[in-house]
């Protein structure tokens, strides 16, 4: 009986071990903001768009609010880079109500399968290279109307995508999931999934700045490599507008390589 129980704890501390593996993402335990690298290589450039949907009203551990939880860390990724923004706006909007929202996705919308209708569209995706994707994560996946979306945006295949989003507790990772099923040319990079009730917080303002300087594509980091590109004359010094330096302090460029003025 003994060697029994043994046998039987030893299985079950390696299922344990098998559910928190490497491929789980890390989880940070302030603003619970999950990063999981990108299933391919490659940088974000060119021409970059923020594609979201956000859902104001009751949101779980938040309540009521005006704004959503996603349209909080698209207003950081806005102010942060320079970035285009297009919001998909539902032409039948959820319930206000947490739980019937919940209810409704859970008994209704996913089970039928649905293909949730949308109000305005985008035009010129086209002129996009990098684009970021990224909305609330519900019963463990995007909304049904990121596949409305995809399915009338095939010109996304090929382009250089960014998931992100806000979550409570799953992160975002079925968003890139979801991405590679539709769009098996995309460049896929790393995510950032940040809890839905701290996305609030100064500390997920600065999670998103870390996160889209690693991407490289922060404002700092863009106006470089744009200079970096018009830096041919190795006598000449640029800042970081673009303009020849005359002597002024701060970050400049020459051969394209960065520097600080002092």
């Amino acid at each position: 009986m003994k060697k029994l129980l043994t046998i039987t704890l030893a299985f079950c501390t390696f299922v344990v071990a098998m559910a928190c593996g490497s491929n789980e993402p890390e989880v940070d335990g302030t603003t619970g903001a999950t990063e999981q690298t990108g299933s391919d290589e490659g940088t974000a450039k060119g021409k970059m768009l923020v594609v979201y949907f956000s859902r104001a009203d009751e949101n779980w551990q938040v309540g009521y609010v005006e704004r959503g939880n996603t349209a909080i860390m698209v207003d950081y990724i806005k102010e942060l880079a320079d970035v285009e923004v297009f919001e998909i706006v539902p032409e039948v909007a959820y319930p206000a109500a947490y739980n019937e929202c919940i209810s409704y996705v859970n008994d209704i919308e996913i089970p039928q399968n649905l293909r949730p209708a949308y109000k305005s569209d985008i035009s010129n995706l086209s002129d996009y290279e990098t684009v970021f994707i990224g909305g609330p994560i519900w019963w463990g996946r995007p909304p049904m109307l990121f596949r409305t979306f995809f399915e009338k945006h095939p010109e996304l295949d090929g382009k250089t995508i960014i998931p992100f989003g806000t979550h409570g507790g799953s992160g975002v990772g079925s968003y890139a999931t979801l991405i590679k099923e539709y769009f098996h040319n995309a460049t896929v990079l790393e995510s950032l999934g940040i809890a839905g009730v701290s996305i609030r917080d100064a500390s997920s303002r600065q999670t998103v700045e870390n996160w889209l300087k690693k991407l490289g594509v922060d404002k700092q980091s863009t106006a470089i490599n744009n200079v970096r590109t018009r830096s041919v004359d190795n006598s000449v010094s640029y800042s970081l507008n673009g303009m020849r330096s005359n002597g002024q302090r701060g970050i400049q460029i020459r051969n394209g390589n960065k520097y600080i003025k002092q």
